[in-house]
């Protein structure tokens, strides 16, 4: 007598799936279901987001300021006076806020209150969620395997930060803005969404080298095979990408030289909050990734093993620095998600190396891992 597959089940899974996702509003149902499965089981094995979260969200809106590590008022507060100089201590959000200069204009020129933040951050986290399986499907070009991906993305701190981040550090904002300026290739929407990104936290200008690595990996290879190289060549949104950034430099200078808006440095305490972060290094790294390490460990492994070291440098490069910024400041797992966009990379290189088989094995093991854990942050 033949036994049955240990495998049925989720052959029987990936048949139901396949169905539901056959329609025109499939990316609907692959967000909606990656949401419940992830997000839905979070909330509900966990309930203090709700007890101490959501409840002490609603004390906020109530009164705004009147809890600790709460930060919706100061936005709000900026909102008033975004071009003075702050008189907070280096080294604490309120200063490291100076030049995050978007959502308090936002705030100023749509008079949005805390209520308002909140539930604008819920709309941008679906619409990051949309960019992002947007862009994975078309890597994967498989709607199981993106449905995989996503459900463990929405189970880490960067999928997941629109709903359980109640606290006002507004990651899904910029995380959306990130995403957006990378699906579209328009380079005025480039210029334009990176900006917002660049202006709602300074992360975003360091981690928008894999925007650039986007368009200049192709480029090099193209460059690598031919021998030639011809300015044509070079895609427009990677010029639009290099504007955003020279524009944001000169007009951070500009505020600083012409209101006198500095963020400040205290080294002391940089010192501190280093030595406090090597001190547990180890859970900073897998804690603000979780099972999505597997993801891109695979990546890497591939192109060590294929001598592909050019695209293995510079990604390895582009990530390294994404690491040593989670390493250097107090919040590890928000900083350490700033790169979210390495995973695109990475599931073009594991499409590239890896068979069907191998690669939906490997994200199945990372939803578990990742659904496992309860994120914990910053």
């Amino acid at each position: 007598m033949q036994q049955p597959s240990l495998a049925a089940p989720i052959y029987q899974f990936e048949q139901w799936l396949s169905a539901f996702f056959d329609s025109r509003f499939w990316k609907a149902r692959l967000i909606g279901l990656a949401i419940l499965i992830s997000i839905g089981s979070l909330l509900a094995l966990n309930s203090v987001f709700i007890d101490r979260g959501f409840r002490y969200l609603y004390e906020e809106i109530r009164q705004p300021g009147r809890l600790d590590g709460f930060f919706w008022d100061d936005i709000i507060r900026q909102s008033d006076r975004m071009f003075e100089p702050n008189t907070y201590e280096p080294g604490t959000h309120e200063a490291n806020q100076t030049f995050r200069l978007t959502i308090p204009m936002m705030v100023h020129f749509f008079r949005l209150g805390v209520a308002k933040l909140y539930l604008l951050q819920l709309v941008l986290g679906v619409v990051f969620l949309w960019a992002v399986t947007s862009i994975a499907n078309r890597v994967l070009q498989d709607k199981v395997l993106t449905f995989y991906f996503l459900t463990g993305f929405t189970a880490i701190y960067a999928g997941a930060a629109f709903v359980i981040n109640y606290f006002g550090h507004c990651d899904a904002y910029v995380y959306c803005f990130m995403a957006l300026a990378l699906y579209f290739r328009n380079p005025l929407l480039v210029i334009l969404f990176s900006q917002l990104a660049f202006w709602c936290d300074e992360r975003a200008l360091i981690n928008s080298t894999y925007i650039g690595l986007w368009y200049l990996l192709p480029l090099i290879q193209t460059v690598v095979k031919t021998r030639k190289f011809e300015l044509r060549l070079i895609p427009a949104p990677l010029v639009a990408l290099v504007v955003s950034v020279m524009l944001y430099g000169a007009t951070r200078k500009w505020l600083e030289l012409t209101y006198g808006m500095t963020v400040g440095h205290d080294a002391s305490w940089s010192a501190r909050t280093l030595a406090w972060s090597m001190s547990y290094v180890g859970d900073k790294m897998a804690r603000g990734l979780e099972g999505m390490w597997l993801i891109l460990l695979a990546a890497f492994w591939a192109l060590a093993v294929r001598r592909q070291w050019l695209e293995l440098v510079l990604l390895g490069g582009a990530w390294a620095l994404t690491m040593l910024v989670s390493v250097l400041v107090a919040d590890g797992t928000r900083s350490l998600s700033f790169g979210f966009m390495a995973f695109f990379f990475a599931l073009a290189i594991l499409k590239r190396y890896l068979s069907a088989g191998q690669l939906r094995f490997l994200l199945l093991s990372s939803v578990v891992i990742s659904l496992m854990y309860s994120i914990n942050f910053p």
